[in-house]
């Protein structure tokens, strides 16, 4: 059976400090996922766990970059894919499960959007009703 995931040499890096640094948050990973496997990723923090997702799934934030490897996801390289492809897998085929969920949202996008993105993409929900279900689920966590 061929892979469901196979992540060779992950290398993702971040530049700080106006791009004088260099952090290599995550360096020379390899993984293979076969259908039903589930993979559990542990670490101390500020270890690479999140950084190793996000490379994953093609969110990585401005100051990141993979800088080497590659990431297949059912035989199609993942860095191949446009935003748009990325988009309609994200979600509905693969996804991130974080430790503590309550804190996941990304600070980098609205709170909206990040709601609003898995009913547009996944469920066609357009318009008012997006916006009407949006605020329904906002509402639910007040």
């Amino acid at each position: 059976m061929a892979p469901l995931l196979e992540v060779r040499d992950l290398q993702t890096h971040y530049v700080t400090f106006g791009g004088t640094r260099v952090v290599k948050a995550v360096e020379g990973l390899s993984f293979t996922l076969r259908e039903g496997e589930t993979l559990g990723i542990v670490g101390e923090s500020g270890s690479g766990k999140t950084t190793v997702c996000q490379s994953i799934v093609g969110l990585l934030p401005a100051a990141a970059c993979i800088v080497g490897g590659s990431i297949a996801f059912e035989g199609r390289d993942l860095a191949q894919l446009s935003q748009r492809e990325m988009r309609h897998i994200r979600g509905a085929q693969i996804a991130m499960i974080l430790q503590d969920p309550m804190a996941s949202l990304n600070p980098l996008f609205s709170i909206y959007r990040q709601v609003a993105e898995p009913a547009y993409y996944h469920l066609a929900v357009r318009g008012r009703s997006l916006r009407e279900r949006v605020r329904e689920l906002l509402n639910a966590v007040r």
